[in-house]
């Protein structure tokens, strides 16, 4: 019997907890052309630093439907409109109901890449865009149908870009702020976040920054290594055939448990996979256990150039088992903070 389809941008809603135990905080262990627009959309250029003064932005936030962080965005001092925070789109987009609604003029079509393929569409022209106090100016944004995005839009990594990011699932709060600077910096108006430090719990992990996102340098599955991209406007994790591959070289096993599933993109098209449960990830000096993934031949894989290499797409099921992490854009690393009933976990 074939699965229903399942929203891309609400990946396997009832997810891998038919499988597995929910995962499990471990303790530490020791370049392709992109796309112009793509949803898992570049060309954007960095906006000017966030908040007044210097100062972060502390923004109100929420969550939808499949837990993924929202928050109140305005469009031409307009709104709010309430937007997924998506580190796994390099483009902000608007859905085509909040455009239709602004009467927002109408931009240049463009080809948009998702996770099953690229189809055309509309954009349309946005003066400015506000979150908090971070405003985003002259912005072009595709527009997709709501249905699809599962929100009234996504905010991307084109606001991101540059700047330090917050998302606080404890508070509920998305933090937007210029680069940290060193301690010992002169003249520096910012204050530290509370994540930061060093401290039972925190773990950072260095980043690359590529395919316009972060992408952890040091990470595997069971040993394989792989290329890890952090996606919060994904609900599930989903890696590619490569790593399935490597995997079930390994682990003969590991196939007999896997069930197939669909997975619908925010481009209407859905794609096949496979789930299962994951014997071990690591990120960095961070292992988490239990984890539940999506095999699939993405074509966001295809378009990374990383079809025969192990890579991953880590989705707000992996992140929300945090209090808070931090993507440092212009530092080039993650923090990950975790619960205070975890850190007993992490070492001394």
């Amino acid at each position: 019997m074939t699965e229903r389809p399942i929203d891309r941008r609400g990946l396997l809603v009832f997810g891998a907890a038919t499988l597995a135990s929910p995962p499990a905080l471990a303790r530490p262990r020791g370049t392709g052309r992109a796309p112009d627009v793509q949803i898992n959309l570049a060309g954007q250029p960095a906006p000017p630093p966030a908040g007044p003064d210097g100062q972060p932005a502390l923004i109100r936030a929420g969550a939808d439907a499949v837990s993924r962080m929202t928050t109140q965005v305005r469009l031409d001092s307009r709104g709010p409109f309430e937007f997924v925070v998506d580190t796994g789109a390099n483009r902000s987009v608007v859905s085509i109901e909040a455009a239709r609604s602004l009467g927002l003029p109408a931009g240049p079509p463009t080809p948009v890449h998702g996770i099953a393929g690229v189809e055309p569409a509309d954009t349309v022209e946005v003066s400015t865009l506000s979150v908090g106090d971070v405003r985003s100016a002259d912005l072009i944004l595709p527009a997709l149908p709501e249905t699809h995005l599962g929100a009234q839009g996504l905010l991307g990594v084109d606001i991101m870009k540059d700047r330090r990011v917050v998302l606080d699932f404890v508070a509920n709060t998305l933090l937007i702020g210029p680069p940290r600077h060193d301690a010992d910096t002169s003249g520096s108006r910012e204050q530290p976040t509370r994540i930061l430090g060093e401290r039972r719990g925190v773990i950072r992990v260095p980043a690359r920054y590529r395919f316009g996102q972060l992408t952890i340098v040091d990470a595997d599955v069971a040993g394989v290594a792989v290329t890890a991209f952090l996606d919060s406007g994904s609900q599930n994790t989903v890696a590619n055939l490569a790593l399935r591959n490597a995997l079930v070289g390994r682990r003969p096993l590991l196939a007999a448990q896997m069930r197939q599933v669909e997975l619908l993109s925010a481009t209407g098209q859905v794609a096949s996979g496979e789930l299962c449960v994951l014997p071990g990830v690591r990120l960095g000096g961070l292992g988490i256990d239990n984890l539940g993934a999506v095999f699939a031949d993405l074509h966001t894989f295809d378009i990374w150039r990383l079809v025969d290499r192990p890579a991953i797409l880590i989705g707000i099921d992996v992140l929300r088992h945090f209090d808070s992490v931090e993507l440092d854009f212009s530092r080039r690393q993650v923090v990950f903070r975790a619960p205070k009933s975890a850190t007993t976990l992490f070492g001394n």
